[in-house]
């Protein structure tokens, strides 16, 4: 009981220090999203090097995120922060359609072709837990789980007029709850607090007339609410098998819609939004299968199919009311990934992995708002045990994205598209090409034990 009394009076410093600083680090970086649609999978730099395998069954505090059952992975109290930075190439190519061929002799198709849409970003994540009592633990992380930068680097593009930069932003502050109902079996709980920002800006077009100078653009904000919850069962010391959920967090973006596309008449406006973020699952499990030799796994699940089409709507647009469409249409997404941890040496641990995850988004509804494909993780990470107190942590991925087709039969004033199918001619196709992705992340974290 003195252990633990000791220990409650140091979280008062650690808790300020780390919640401070993580909000500071969250709210100063944009996300690059690289996992299915705009989720952002970076959240700790341990679970960067075994490609997110084991990341729900515990052994580390950054495995909250995902399970809030491992608020209680560890005795007393920690902090762990991590900084990912993401090294993006998408390089998006238009061959075919009016955007590129015009509509001669009246209007010329737009130039150039080919655009790098893909910007670098930084991913930060800080946790922190204690131990209150022989079985209740308490923990916060902050982290930014959804988020996207792109913007081309030629603004004219001829696929400008679909989108040409996209910005979403957030921030999840995630209290924590853990209680061990037996040593073997803990159960968690969390709520969410979640502050999402978009802002997207498109080119305009006259659908008679062909590409035609203006913009679009919808700059918009909210706050939502969630819930996580877990299960960690221990049935002996070389065996961890978690379960995690996060909830759905409902959104109502509000905020600036401005148009100015010379024959459309002008339009400035407030706007508002309504999506949900999807919920998501999942299973990790980590065993040991020497006194060195870890082995881990994870599947896990996205509701994506929450997100269909999304309309910003004001009675200042005029007609329906709909000022901008997102047509996103996207099927739930799924991961998996295997890993292994070696210990090299009592202060050096060696892992890996590859994961493998399938896109929310169809080669039948993909757009170039969000080119997103299948890809593959190739993981390696590794952890350098300081001092009893220190623990500093490396990761890095390489992703492999399958190639991303695109082709819109048509668009609206109001950005709302068409995709083609079978019997889209030639002649009715409005933009059509692909997307060659990939992407290096690369991880560096820090654990401090009081």
């Amino acid at each position: 009981m003195r252990k633990l009394a000791r220990c409650s009076m140091v979280p008062v410093q650690g808790w300020a220090l780390a919640v401070l600083a993580g909000a500071l680090q969250t709210l100063a970086a944009y996300s690059v999203a690289h996992a299915g649609g705009f989720s952002v999978r970076e959240q700790s730099a341990y679970y960067l090097g075994t490609a997110f395998a084991g990341s729900a069954a515990g052994g580390e505090i950054s495995s909250v995120f995902w399970n809030s059952a491992a608020t209680a992975s560890l005795p007393g109290c920690n902090t762990s922060s991590s900084y990912t930075g993401v090294f993006a190439d998408s390089d998006v190519t238009a061959r075919a359609g009016t955007l590129v061929t015009g509509l001669p002799p009246i209007a010329t198709g737009l130039q150039p072709t080919t655009a790098d849409i893909g910007r670098d970003g930084l991913v930060p994540a800080s946790y922190v837990t204690c131990q209150l009592s022989d079985r209740l633990y308490a923990g916060l992380g902050l982290n930014a789980p959804f988020g996207l930068l792109t913007k081309p680097d030629n603004t004219a593009w001829a696929g400008s007029p679909i989108a040409i930069s996209s910005r979403l932003f957030s921030v999840n502050i995630n209290p924590t709850l853990a209680y061990k109902l037996t040593p073997e079996l803990t159960i968690g709980i969390g709520a969410q607090i979640e502050y999402f920002k978009l802002r997207l800006t498109h080119g305009a077009f006259n659908s008679l007339l062909g590409p035609l100078s203006g913009s679009r653009s919808f700059d918009a904000d909210d706050w939502g609410v969630g819930a996580t919850a877990g299960v960690l069962w221990q049935p002996n010391p070389g065996t961890s098998v978690g379960l995690g959920y996060r909830s759905a967090v409902g959104i109502d973006a509000s905020g600036s819609f401005v148009r100015s596309a010379g024959q459309i008449p002008a339009v400035s406006t407030s706007a508002t939004g309504s999506l949900t973020l999807p919920d998501e699952l999942t299973l990790s499990a980590r065993q040991m299968v020497g006194p060195r030799l870890a082995v881990m796994g994870t599947v896990e699940w996205q509701n994506w199919s929450r997100l269909q089409n999304v309309a910003a709507v004001s009675s200042g647009c005029g007609g329906t009311g709909v000022c901008e469409v997102l047509n996103l249409n996207y099927r739930d997404g799924w991961f998996y990934s295997l890993g292994a941890e070696y210990a090299y040496s009592p202060t050096l641990l060696l892992r890996a992995g590859v994961g493998y995850e399938t896109s929310p988004i169809q080669d039948s509804t993909r757009d170039i708002l969000i080119p997103d494909s299948n890809r593959v993780f190739l993981s390696a990470g590794a952890s350098y045990k300081y001092s009893d107190a220190i623990t500093v942590d490396f990761g890095y991925s390489h992703l492999f994205f399958q190639d991303a087709p695109f082709c819109i039969a048509s668009a609206a004033q109001n950005g709302g598209s068409t995709h083609c199918n079978a019997t889209t001619s030639p002649a009715a196709v409005l933009l059509r090409g692909s997307s060659d992705n990939s992407a290096d992340l690369v991880a560096v974290g820090l654990r401090y034990k009081f």
